[in-house]
């Protein structure tokens, strides 16, 4: 398999085919750039759902539903391993080089007759009625063929589009953040979140305080049963107004006005008038003539010795 001419296809799979979220898209393309630098393109390999989730920041659940997602849509195929004996399996599906063009469906809505055997890798999406083929392991892969794609949203605004505006605020999404998302999302409309970021754009957070602007905000919705964005734009707009009003309530301290040290008047004093000498009463003479008494006899004392 060709590795760019894999990446054109995948390209155009995205464009024309089908909806590929950003948490599919990652899993894909580490999936696609490990199987190309371990030689693999045309071979089944093995790794671990760890390396999986450290490189794409998807949780477990995420990672769950972004593997079913690939392999619905024909661009993997994949065998579930054993916890702590084996890893999971996997095989990238050869896009390029199909006669059959480019389908008008979307190729999800036909996963029930599709063989999901790792050796039809060179089936083409979209297409019923393959040869099954008899691997005992393939009927364990879990797959959900509800045809429900958690990641669209009928406003308009998906999982894709958020992740693009956090992206364009704070860059992508680090490992720390990517599942916050993927829970904010799988708790609340696509469009809640996105009307999240936009508040905190405004706001001007800067992308140290990202992740804890935005769960200040999703928490504040979520304990007041906030689960549509007209219910979160009502909300925010009285938080604005509490604001203002809080801003505009507030009487302005006034500084206490005091005249300058040079200016304040002080008494006029001429400089060539005496200073009159302070006056000793009787009591405090005799205590002075006393301490003035001992003094002299310690120093003659001091003397005799020292001669």
């Amino acid at each position: 398999m060709d590795y760019f001419k894999q990446r054109r296809a995948y390209r155009n799979f995205k464009m024309y085919e089908a909806s590929v979220s950003n948490g599919q898209n990652n899993l894909y393309r580490e999936l696609l750039d490990y199987a190309n630098d371990e030689g693999k393109l045309d071979a089944q390999f093995r790794m671990k759902n760890s390396a999986l989730l450290s490189l794409t920041g998807l949780s477990e659940p995420g990672l769950d539903k972004a593997r079913n997602s690939l392999v619905q849509l024909g661009l993997i195929k994949y065998i579930k391993g054993k916890k702590n004996v084996k890893p999971p399996e996997y095989r990238v599906v050869k896009l390029y080089g199909r006669s059959t063009g480019y389908p008008t469906s979307n190729p999800t809505t036909n996963e029930k007759s599709r063989s999901t055997g790792l050796d039809e890798v060179g089936q083409p999406v979209g297409q019923g009625g393959g040869q099954p083929v008899g691997h005992k392991e393939l009927t364990s892969t879990d797959l959900d063929l509800t045809g429900t794609d958690l990641d669209d949203d009928d406003a308009g605004i998906t999982r894709s589009s958020v992740i693009d505006k956090w992206t364009s605020l704070w860059g992508f999404p680090n490992a720390i953040a990517m599942p916050e998302i993927n829970d904010w999302l799988e708790q609340l409309p696509a469009d809640v979140i996105d009307f999240a970021i936009t508040i905190a754009g405004e706001h001007n957070v800067q992308s140290r305080g990202a992740l804890k602007y935005m769960q200040a905000v999703i928490d504040g919705w979520q304990k007041r049963k906030i689960t549509t964005l007209d219910q979160a734009k009502k909300a925010a707009a009285e938080h604005d107004q509490r604001m203002k009003n809080g801003r505009g309530s507030s009487k302005p301290t006034r500084a206490k006005e005091t005249l300058p040290t040079w200016a304040q008047k002080t008494p006029e004093k001429t400089p060539d008038q005496p200073t009159a000498p302070k006056q000793f009463t009787e009591e405090e003479k005799a205590a002075l003539a006393e301490r003035i008494a001992r003094f002299k006899a310690r120093r003659s004392e001091k003397e005799g010795a020292e001669a």
